[in-house]
Parts: structure tokens; sequence; C-alpha cells
């Protein structure tokens, strides 16, 4: 338990910066990995705080979500690095064919563990597409999303399948901790009250 929570702790320290900062230009990337990072952060200060005890549901909770994360902001830092040079405005521009991208592979990787049958050739030709669009800094469709999510259903027959990524998982352990993930803001227009 305290090695988990130390190892979390330096990689949180090590990542915190560029997390934040997707927070604060309201990154379609940190509204992607916010489920995980806020788990795993309530139980950090839970067990710091409250003394929370470690059973065998939260440690395999913080594993997987620990592993999720890094290889999650890894590939983001890679493409803000190497991709935009670490020009941070130029990467959230692309944000979201990254999380498509990010998406992708967490879809590749669940079919491949579940021996679901898909198009393996569409499925790259779309990851080619994506990271094209990206690479060569291209203008991105507005009916991207339209897109991508005809693209997937054209590649998977999803009524056979129902894909439940790492990330739903985690909104649902988000629920059960009593964890609010996505706080609407309510605006008032006209003369203030």
């Amino acid at each position: 338990m305290e090695k988990i929570i130390k190892e979390y702790n330096q990689w949180l320290k090590d990542n915190q910066h560029f997390i934040l900062h997707l927070r604060d230009h309201d990154s379609t990337l940190y509204t992607r990995i916010s489920p995980v990072y806020e788990v795993l952060n309530f139980l950090a200060e839970e067990t710091d705080n409250n003394g929370l005890d470690f059973n065998e549901d939260i440690n395999k909770i913080f594993q997987i979500g620990l592993e999720y994360l890094h290889s999650q902001i890894q590939t983001c830092k890679l493409y803000f690095e190497n991709t935009f040079k670490n020009d941070f405005h130029a990467f959230i521009d692309y944000d979201m064919i990254i999380g498509y991208i990010l998406y992708l592979e967490d879809l590749r990787y669940e079919m491949i563990e579940n021996k679901i049958n898909y198009k393996k050739a569409s499925f790259d030709k779309l990851v080619s597409y994506l990271e094209d669009l990206m690479t060569n800094k291209k203008i991105v469709p507005e009916n991207i999303n339209l897109y991508v999510d005809s693209e997937v259903h054209k590649i998977v027959d999803t009524d056979d399948w129902n894909f439940q990524s790492i990330i739903d998982i985690f909104v649902q352990i988000a629920e059960t901790l009593g964890i609010e993930l996505y706080i609407e803001n309510e605006y008032i227009i006209g003369k203030d009250v």
C-alpha cells in the first residue's frame, strides 16, 4: 500500500503541472483522464488523511489507474514534445485528435483482449488519417466526431459487443465514492441580480 502511494505521489509530482495545464486550458484530454486522476487523488488523500485501509480492490484500482494514467500522459507528452515542439497552444489545437487516437488505442486493446473481430486495415487507416491531420497541422473538419464514430461502427460490429473502457469503469468508481467529476457552471445573461 505505502509503496504504491509513494509511486503515485512521485508520478504526480513529475506530471501534475502538465495535467493542471490541460485542465486550465479546458482540454478534452483532461476531461478524458479526469475520472482516473480524480479517483486516485481521492484514494491517496483518504489514505493520508483518514487512514483508508487498502484492501485488494483498492490496491487493484490504484495499480490499474496509475498504469493507465502513466501511459496516457506519456503519450500526450510525446506528441507535445515531438510533434508540437513544446508549443502548448498548438498542442491544444489538436487535443481532440489526440483524444481520438488514445480512444482508438484503448479500443484496439480491448478488441484484442476480448478476441473481437474487426477490420484491421480500416482501423489502421483511421488512425493514420488522424495522425496525418495532427502531424501535418491540417485543419480539423468540424464533423470529425461524426466521422470517427461512423468509421468505428464500420470497423467493429458494436451491436455484438459493448466496449467499456477503463475510463468508463473509473467513472463508475467515482460515482460509487461520491466524487463529482463534472461540475457545470451556471451563467446568468442580462443584468446583475
